[in-house]
């Protein structure tokens, strides 16, 4: 039971951090796209995105994670307490 939540929650963990990760990707391509057609120039950094991932966005993709880990244990939990009754 243990080791089954354990992997559910290393799971649910990297699957928000990949997603706070293309998500910030995807703000960054954007913000360049429209620098790009103000200006004329493409400023996308593969830089800026890890920079800017491992600064603010890694946190609440944990956050997210573990929310999300914390739900799915309490609602089981309460399936078994009323299967039980």
């Amino acid at each position: 039971m243990l080791k089954n939540n354990l992997l559910i929650l290393i799971k649910l963990v990297f699957a928000c951090l990949v997603l706070f990760l293309t998500a910030n990707l995807i703000s960054e391509l954007l913000a360049s796209l429209i620098i790009y057609l103000k200006r004329g120039f493409f400023p996308f950094s593969w830089e800026r995105v890890f920079t800017s991932f491992f600064t603010s966005g890694y946190v609440g993709g944990l956050i997210l994670g573990i929310g999300l880990w914390i739900k799915i244990w309490l609602q089981e939990r309460k399936n078994k307490e009323s299967s039980s009754e």
